[in-house]
């Protein structure tokens, strides 16, 4: 509120008497604007604005010193009450620590109370909050407040959910506060992860002791807060093909020791090419001795594309099947010539090889044991019969890959299924093996 008012010449025509009045108003006036734009905020703030003092008068020159005058008592009455009002301010203001979640902060305030502190610092409260001292505890210079705030932590431990306010800055400190070993939990969020001031939702599982195999790889120990197979494998990062096995059954739950294994089974298409074998095509050649054979023109080998299904078990083939065989290349066989031409010495009933073979005189030994006859039959008292040019009775005879009859065989036959049985035995299964040292007969 301002009563002031611009003074004209006119004024200064009053007499003394009136002059010393106004300007005792003119006094009473200023203190009044003083005192009210001075106040003490409710709220504890000090005041930071004032009265910039009198308005500017214009002054007449026969008047001039008599204006100064009243100005400069009014300016002093000014200055005096805001030396008054800042001295009771800086008596009241308090030098306040508040420490909020650990960290601090220095704040000057007016305020008499904990909650007046905290108003100053643009701090409030909630009711889960821990505060010390209490907010209606009055402060004084050099005091200190400590603020922890709490957080929502939505927390579901083995499917069972909870809520709980806590004042605990990680999630490791929060299961400690509640009683739970945080290192017995899975947890969905990191042990030292803060929970933040609008909550964290963490799911806790305990952990169980259990081996995994995969692969056929040995069985690894681990401990997992999975509750089922599946849920294990999602876990450890283990995705399953289609043929894959898994022991025991996906939707088992998991229990202390469980031994899991998986079995990877591939099933794949495989495409080979395989060579085709060469095949003799025999010609009669009567230039060449019976039972000679020569190669005329070598033949060449053909060549397949085999389509097969394979399976394999843990990277090892366990099954192939043939799906389809395509021929690409037909084999060329091998043109081979065989001898007709007899090398016999027939002579009546006796036949002759002149063959010395091995160092044994094979016409010599068929002329003790036959007299050189292919069918000659030999039926001792109490002994197997024997037969043919080399007298074998029928066991001897199958045992060098001989069938039927020794006598009924060609003497070409008879003549090499001896020679087989003297790479094996020797001269010994024959009576007349001294005979086989002498020379040729015939």
């Amino acid at each position: 509120m301002n009563n002031r008012r611009n003074v004209s010449d006119a004024d200064f025509d009053q007499s003394p008497s009136d002059l010393d009045a106004t300007e005792h108003a003119t006094d009473a006036a200023d203190s009044e604007t003083v005192g009210t734009d001075h106040a003490v905020d409710p709220g504890g703030v000090i005041p930071a604005a004032v009265d910039s003092g009198p308005e500017p008068v214009r002054a007449a020159a026969p008047r001039h010193g008599l204006r100064r005058k009243v100005l400069l008592v009014a300016a002093a009455a000014t200055i005096g009450v805001l030396a008054i009002g800042g001295g009771t301010a800086a008596a009241m203001a308090k030098h306040v620590t508040i420490t909020v979640d650990g960290e601090q902060r220095e704040i000057t305030t007016l305020a008499g109370s904990v909650s007046g502190a905290l108003s100053s610092a643009g701090l409030t409260t909630s009711e889960h909050d821990v505060l010390a001292p209490a907010a209606d505890v009055q402060i004084s210079d050099g005091g200190q407040i400590a603020l922890e705030r709490a957080r929502l932590l939505s927390l579901t431990i083995n499917g069972q959910q909870r809520e709980v306010w806590t004042t605990a800055d990680t999630v490791d400190q929060a299961l400690v506060e509640l009683g739970q070993d945080p290192a017995a939990f899975e947890l969905s969020a990191d042990r030292s992860r803060e929970i933040p001031l609008d909550g964290l939702a963490v799911t806790a599982n305990a952990l169980r002791s259990v081996s995994l195999s995969v692969a056929g790889a040995a069985a690894a120990p681990l401990q997992t807060g999975a509750g089922t197979v599946a849920e294990l494998l999602v876990d450890q990062g283990i995705t399953l093909a289609a043929a894959d096995t898994v022991d025991p059954a996906l939707t088992t739950p998991v229990t202390d020791g469980l031994p899991i294994t998986v079995t990877r089974i591939a099933v794949s298409t495989v495409t080979e090419t395989v060579p085709l074998p060469v095949t003799d095509q025999q010609i009669d050649d009567p230039s060449l001795d019976k039972g000679t054979t020569v190669v005329a023109v070598a033949g060449t080998a053909g060549a397949q594309q085999v389509v097969s299904q394979v399976t394999t078990t843990n990277g090892v083939e366990t099954a192939r099947q043939e799906v389809s065989r395509t021929t690409i290349t037909e084999s060329i066989p091998n043109q081979v010539h065989v001898g007709s031409k007899s090398t016999l010495d027939v002579q009546g009933s006796r036949v002759f090889f002149h063959d010395t073979e091995f160092g044994v005189n094979w016409d010599g030994l068929a002329y003790c044991e036959s007299t050189n006859n292919p069918h000659a039959v030999y039926n001792p008292s109490g002994y197997p019969s024997t037969y043919g040019l080399f007298q074998f009775d029928l066991p001897t005879w199958a045992s060098v890959g001989g069938s039927g009859n020794p006598g009924d065989a060609t003497p070409e036959e008879q003549l090499v299924r001896a020679k087989l049985l003297y790479q094996s035995r020797g001269l010994e299964p024959w009576l007349c093996g001294y005979a086989a040292s002498g020379p040729p007969a015939g």
